[in-house]
């Protein structure tokens, strides 16, 4: 029964990712709601909920959980207010470098995606989510990778090489926009380690892209968000799509053509080069 439950979930999740052309969100995405382990009943919060494109996976994976998201954000939790009419979705606007407004040991699963980079003081951040987490829960963390394949950012990969540098802001910026550093594998499990945590599993993801794959979903993103966009397209490309939504042909193969390129990560397996670095750890009881 269990096998079969997640069977079920697979195949859902798959049917949700299939509106994505970021090849590394989609992989992360993959791994972070297989890695949660999920059942009925589990309470899972995602720390950086962002536009809330996780908390919308878990709503339609066809089990009950109970669902909360936290950032810092508020126009980013406006965004992802207007996605969900489930009241059982609660959204909160805090920081997680002040004491979140939840007691210990409240959930039994945490998302923390593309956080950790953002956060002035990590090693605290860590300790507030190892608060938060029960004895026996499950955190899966995902981080932007020091060491990303020179297609994903060519800029600021050759800039790093040859000069020691990178571009902090601007379309440019690339991989570095808005975030304070990037992590090596090692010393992300060092820190995760340190905090308390079992690590489960630790791997490097999306070692190959298309070219300048970085702002390629730059672009598409803010011609999502520019005004006088055609709908047509912005509905076509749109992740928050609900499954079974009939793509135009075009964007159809378009999709198809970004999976099969994906799918070249799968023929070979690299220690640390990677888009970014998946983690998923235990809080020990």
């Amino acid at each position: 029964m269990l096998k079969k439950s997640s069977n079920l979930i697979a195949n859902r999740l798959e049917s949700l990712l299939s509106n994505i052309g970021d090849m590394a969100l989609k992989r992360r995405a993959r791994m972070i709601v297989q890695g949660l382990d999920l059942k009925d009943g589990d309470s899972v919060l995602d720390i950086g909920c962002g536009d809330g494109y996780y908390l919308y996976l878990l709503s339609n994976l066809g089990i009950k959980l109970k669902l909360v998201g936290i950032d810092n954000d508020k126009n980013a939790l406006d965004s992802a207010k207007e996605k969900f009419s489930d009241d059982r979705i609660n959204l909160i606007n805090a920081d997680i470098l002040h004491k979140l407004p939840l007691v210990n040991n409240s959930f039994n699963k945490i998302i923390m995606s593309e956080v950790a980079e953002h956060l002035v003081d990590d090693f605290k951040g860590f300790n507030q989510v190892y608060r938060i987490l029960k004895p026996g829960g499950i955190i899966c963390i995902t981080v932007p990778n020091a060491d990303y394949p020179i297609l994903w950012d060519p800029v600021n990969w050759i800039l790093e090489k040859l000069f020691s540098y990178h571009i902090r802001s601007g379309f440019w910026s690339g991989i570095w926009n808005q975030h304070i550093r990037l992590y090596k594998k090692e010393k992300l499990e060092i820190l995760v380690k340190k905090t308390g945590f079992k690590i489960l599993d630790s791997c490097s993801y999306t070692w190959w892209s298309l070219p300048f794959n970085h702002y390629l979903v730059n672009l598409t993103a803010r011609l999502i968000h520019r005004e006088g966009s055609p709908k047509k397209i912005i509905t076509a490309i749109n992740k928050f799509n609900k499954v079974g939504y009939k793509k135009p042909t075009i964007i159809k193969y378009f999709f198809k053509a970004i999976s099969l390129n994906d799918k070249i990560n799968d023929l070979f397996k690299f220690k640390s080069i990677g888009v970014g670095i998946f983690i998923k750890a235990l809080k020990q009881k």
